[in-house]
Order: C-alpha cells, then structure tokens, then sequence
C-alpha cells in the first residue's frame, strides 16, 4: 500500500483525472478536473496540482497531449486511498444470481458459466481457475478387479472428483482381501488432504510391507502418480473480444500479444501462483506490479472461491484503465456466490 498521503485537494484532482479518464480513454485536461472535481478553486489552480501530481509520479502525459493520464502509481493510490467499491446494478445481480443454478453440480460447466458472466458484466477478460485439488480431502479409495493382473483404483475427494487409475497386479487377488486391503487404506487415509497422503503414506503403511500386501506395496510407491490431480486444473476464460476492442488495443502488436497469453492456459495459470491467499481476500495487481512483462500493461482483479472444501480462483483482467470499482464488487460478489452455493 502507498506510504505516501496527499493533501485533500490533491485526492479530489487525482481522483477526478482517474475518473475521467476511465470513462474517455483520452488525456485528461484541467478544465475538465474542474468541472468534475468539485474543488471550488481556479483552472489555474488545478493546473498547479495536477503538475505536482506528475512530478511526484502520479501522473503523466502523452508527448502529443497536455492532459494528463494516471501512471501504475497513480492507480494505485486511487485502489488503496480513494476508491469506494460500487455495488451492482439490479440487473447486473440478477444476471449474476441466475448463473448460480443451485441444481447444477457439474463443477466444470459452473466455472464455465462464471467466466462468461464475468467477462460479460465486467467488459474485460473473465477468469476462472478450478480449485487447488491438492488440498482436496480423500473421502474413500475403492479397488476394483478388472482381469486377473489388472485393478482399477478409484479415488473419491469430498468435493465430488472422482480419478480412476488402472495399476498392475503380478497375481490375482482374492474378492474379500480386495475388500480386507481397501478397508486398511481407507482407515489410515481417509480424511487426509491428497497432499498429506502422498507425504505421509510411506510412513503409514512401513509396519504391514510383507509378501502379502504386495497391493499396498504397489500403491505405496505409486502414490505420487495415484494422489496427484493437478493434471485436472483447468483455466476458464471469457471475454476476448472484450479486451480487442478497447481503446488500448490499437497497436497490432499488442493484439498479438494478448492472444498468445489467452491461448495459453499455463501462462495465465502463472499469474496466479497464491496470489490470494486468503479466502475473504480481494487483491488488486496493477500494470507494473504483475510480474509477467506480457500483463504489464494489464490490471488483476482477483479473489478466492470456495467449492466442497477446495480454493479456486476468480479474476478480471482488463487494461489498467478500469473501473475498478464496479470490477471489485463484481469479484468479490461473484467469489461469495460459488462460496455460499456450492460449498455444503
């Protein structure tokens, strides 16, 4: 957060500039500061303030304009200083709520859904990453025979994914020690996150390795494989066209550059590494401060959601030149709905 306090008067330029310059993508000049700030002082006054503002970084402006535009820095004040986050519009809530069809149970098409809605309330890029599947928590492990030297493990999480994983067997084993072994596994792992089992299971089982649980033996050293569901997150994202069209995007270059990152999932899953920690947490990344070059020109407007005991993410990423207000409340609305719907 910026250390650095402005004078009132100085609050009411910066804020009126940022302001207007959301709303016209154009610089923005002191007269019309002083028909939108409310400061009862003169243009030339204004003029004074806004030169202060740039000197001190808050401020800049394009060599063929004498208006101003925000700087990163400027943003950033306004974010942690000035902004007061709007609620939605009745409309905007309903087309919100009705995203949330409480029947609906298959996590993949409501994350779907949520990255289109979000891109379509916001007018930015909609994101919505699944949850974290390692701290998901086993609820049951079941083995099931398929030939005589082939199972099936099915691995069951509380929040409703199911992985299946074929393993091979040197003999067949017996239905009841099937079900005598599944029991044990189960007894010892249940209840634990998938993370925990894969760093606990060796420890877990050292006492009953013998030729007997050749099973459990297999499973055991396999366990990285079987517990890891990070091949199952997935990004969803909405809204591209949203972000082509904006004033910023005139620059061929920049088109270009944009597309490389949304055509690939792995680079916007970087932009995420715990970003939000917390899951009541709305954090705001502005241009400089994301740590890919290819966003730096580029806000984040993130928050956590909450599904069956796991974390996921939900994001708007647009031009730095955004309402940030409207975009925090859509965020942090969005995160409470999945939170409070889908989190039994």
């Amino acid at each position: 957060m910026n250390s650095e306090l402005l004078t009132e008067r100085e609050n009411s330029v910066l804020e009126a500039v940022i302001l207007d310059f959301i709303q016209s993508a154009s610089p923005v000049g002191s007269r019309n500061v002083a028909k939108n700030s409310g400061l009862d002082v003169s243009s030339a006054t204004i003029r004074n303030s806004m030169a202060d503002l740039e000197e001190k970084g808050y401020l800049t402006h394009p060599h063929t304009s004498a208006g101003r535009v925000p700087t990163d820095k400027g943003y950033r004040y306004y974010v942690d200083w000035l902004m007061k986050i709007s609620g939605l519009t009745e409309v905007e809530r309903s087309t919100l709520s009705l995203n949330f069809d409480p029947t609906l149970q298959d996590i993949e098409e409501i994350l779907k859904k949520t990255s289109r809605v979000l891109g379509q309330l916001s007018d930015e890029l909609g994101i919505v990453l699944t949850p974290k599947f390692y701290q998901g928590v086993l609820k049951k492990l079941e083995l099931v025979e398929i030939s005589s030297d082939k199972l099936l493990v099915v691995i069951n999480i509380r929040s409703g994914i199911v992985k299946t994983v074929i393993i091979e067997v040197s003999h067949t084993i017996p239905h009841n020690r099937l079900h005598d072994i599944s029991r044990l596994l189960n007894e010892r792992l249940a209840g634990l996150t998938l993370q925990e089992v894969k760093q606990t299971i060796d420890e877990r089982f050292h006492d009953i390795r013998d030729d007997d649980n050749e099973l459990i033996e297999v499973i055991v050293q396999n366990a990285d494989t079987l517990f890891e569901f990070t091949d199952q997150i997935e990004v969803h994202i909405s809204g591209t066209k949203n972000i082509i069209q904006q004033p910023e995007m005139q620059d061929p270059e920049k088109i270009t550059s944009f597309m490389e990152l949304v055509e690939r999932s792995e680079q916007i899953m970087e932009l995420f590494p715990d970003m939000v920690s917390d899951p009541e947490d709305l954090v705001i990344t502005i241009g400089s401060e994301n740590k890919q070059a290819k966003v730096s020109d580029y806000s984040i407007v993130a928050s956590n959601y909450r599904y069956g005991g796991l974390t996921g993410t939900i994001a708007i990423l647009g031009p730095t030149r955004m309402y940030y207000d409207r975009i925090a409340s859509l965020v942090q609305l969005t995160a409470n709905m999945i939170s409070e719907q889908y989190n039994e």
